[in-house]
């Protein structure tokens, strides 16, 4: 059992944590003295340290500083036997720098007047056991979509109306998930758009920004993205759009982890040939 994260410590019960692996053992293990410092550094081989310190856990807060001066206050919440506290292990399908694009749409239109055509992305992270997917699609027609690898070159075929996995973890037991964003930004004439959403992304929940939602087997957060072009009197406008988005999913005995960073971006063409 470890060192309780409050409350008055004793000696004994710190040396027990070392010497066996729980603090209410209270057992001085026939030795004569205990050290403070010798339980508090790895340099110090003071009668009865119980050991080194162990300090392969996830933060330097469960374990004394190991400099003088030396307090027991420092062995709060101290785990002897803690194990390391590591990154959840990923599998990642397309490119995750954040720098280059990983996915990426356009749609074009040419009409008398062009009235807010719309490059349509839904995003989508979803836990199904044994995986958490962070999965894509378009919304209805587009002249083009394309995932991209991490070498950057063309990885599968156009996605469609149905999702594609840019990314998964392998490993149950999931207890939440977020995704947040950087931009939308966008360049040329017309507008950017980004929201949680989930009737079209067909998703339990709205992904709200760099919040954590937790999430149940077959649960999901979900938002929309969009590039909007607009044209009339033979004006032909282009709208580009794109965001980065980071993926991080939270499981119990792991360190929170980012599946990766991916760049996606839009890309919507209204041409006007006609002037009324």
């Amino acid at each position: 059992m470890a060192v309780p994260s409050s409350g008055v410590l004793s000696m004994v019960k710190i040396f027990s944590e070392k010497n066996e692996n729980d603090y209410t053992a209270n057992n001085i293990d026939g030795e004569n003295s205990i050290s403070l410092r010798g339980l508090s550094s790895n340099s110090h081989g003071d009668t009865a340290s119980g050991g080194n310190i162990n300090l392969a856990t996830d933060s330097a807060a469960n374990a004394p500083n190991q400099t003088a001066p030396y307090a027991m206050s420092e062995f709060y919440t101290y785990d002897h036997d803690a194990t390391s506290i590591t990154d959840i292990p990923t599998t990642n399908y397309a490119n995750n720098n954040g720098t280059t694009n990983a996915a990426f749409t356009r749609d074009s239109l040419t009409s008398g007047i062009v009235i807010n055509l719309t490059a349509y992305l839904e995003i989508r992270m979803r836990r199904t056991d044994p995986y958490v997917y962070l999965e894509i699609k378009r919304r209805g027609s587009h002249d083009f979509t394309r995932l991209y690898s991490s070498a950057s070159d063309t990885f599968g075929t156009a996605f469609t109306t149905s999702y594609v996995t840019l990314a998964r973890w392998n490993l149950t037991g999931i207890t939440a998930i977020k995704m947040n964003w950087t931009g939308p930004t966008g360049s040329g004439f017309g507008s950017c758009y980004l929201a949680g959403e989930t009737n079209g992304p067909n998703a339990t929940f709205n992904a709200d920004d760099d919040t954590f939602r937790t999430v149940s087997n077959g649960q999901s957060i979900a938002f929309a993205f969009t590039a909007n072009a607009s044209a009339e009197c033979y004006a032909s406008n282009v709208r580009n759009c794109s965001f980065t988005l980071t993926a991080t999913a939270r499981k119990s005995g792991y360190n929170d982890t980012t599946m990766g960073t991916y760049k996606i971006a839009s890309r919507a063409t209204a041409t006007s040939n006609n002037c009324f």
